[in-house]
């Protein structure tokens, strides 16, 4: 990391600089940091977004409820953040998240952006995503017996050397 680099989240963006709308807000549009896929837009404000920097978890305005609004508070499905950025005029926000529980829609569904005019449509999944998606239910739903379910009792090490042995 360079000397200009900043050290942490709440140093990276400058929040009184950011470009609201007449309204005080500035639309955040979040990504999932691992696959990249859109899991929501919605509203911050500057104290939203200060709450996001200093907490590292998403905050937002809600307009119908005219309140704070910390996602996942209730539901658990938190988004934690591995990045903020802001475009070149100032005026909107991307941000990379964790999803927890890998639901961000109050709908139940990972992305609210899961539909195409009234077509549903599956998200677009890279191999290493389905790949991780694979092992985690191997290994929340062990099958006796089978070669993985030994692995996982081996451990890290037993993984480790198989992954070195295969690479």
């Amino acid at each position: 990391m360079s000397a200009s680099e900043p050290t942490s989240i709440s140093q990276a963006i400058p929040v009184d600089q950011i470009r609201y709308n007449d309204q005080g807000l500035v639309p955040a549009i979040v990504q999932d940091y691992l696959d990249g896929t859109v899991l929501m837009m919605a509203w911050m404000n500057r104290e939203s977004l200060q709450k996001t920097l200093d907490t590292g978890e998403t905050w937002f305005w809600s307009r119908s409820r005219q309140e704070l609004w910390h996602k996942g508070a209730t539901s658990g499905h938190l988004q934690k953040i591995k990045s903020i950025r802001y475009d070149c005029d100032s005026d909107a926000l991307l941000v990379t998240a964790e999803q927890i529980g890998d639901i961000a829609c109050h709908t139940g569904e990972r992305s609210c952006f899961h539909r195409v005019g009234a077509k549903k449509v599956d998200p677009p999944a890279d191999t290493l995503s389905q790949l991780f998606e694979i092992i985690c239910d191997r290994r929340d739903h062990p099958v006796e017996g089978s070669y993985t379910c030994k692995l996982f009792k081996g451990g890290d090490n037993k993984i480790l050397k198989k992954i070195g042995e295969e690479a």
